[in-house]
């Protein structure tokens, strides 16, 4: 019996480095959506801004980048970070959504079977 249990513990053993990178492959592929999902979010909106053409996309882009150019430093840092905080606020919003699918990427019980 105590040989039965040993080897059971000592393939548990091999199987933790294992779970390890599936539970990293996981969260590294919830990230990667998330954040995804989040500037695709600001790419539609700039779609949308523009009246869903790409020369109106274009032409709000490039008044972005006019007023960016022409902006002194501090009025830099405050669109820096109001653009960060949408960012966030949105990343936030994409992880509540999304919170079943991180849940399950803790889950490596029954992946080994």
């Amino acid at each position: 019996m105590s040989s039965l249990s040993l080897q059971s513990g000592s393939k548990r053993a091999r199987l933790i480095p294992q779970d390890f990178a599936l539970f990293g492959l996981r969260l590294t592929g919830w990230l990667a959506t998330t954040t995804l999902a989040t500037l695709g979010m600001f790419a539609v909106f700039f779609i949308v801004l523009g009246g869903f053409t790409l020369d109106g996309t274009m032409h709000h882009l490039g008044n972005l980048t006019a007023r960016w150019l022409a902006a002194d430093l501090a009025r830099r840092e405050q669109f820096q970070a109001i653009a960060f905080g949408a960012v966030l606020i949105g990343f936030v919003l994409f992880g509540f959504f999304r919170r079943a699918s991180l849940i399950s990427a803790f889950d490596v019980s029954g992946d080994d079977q």
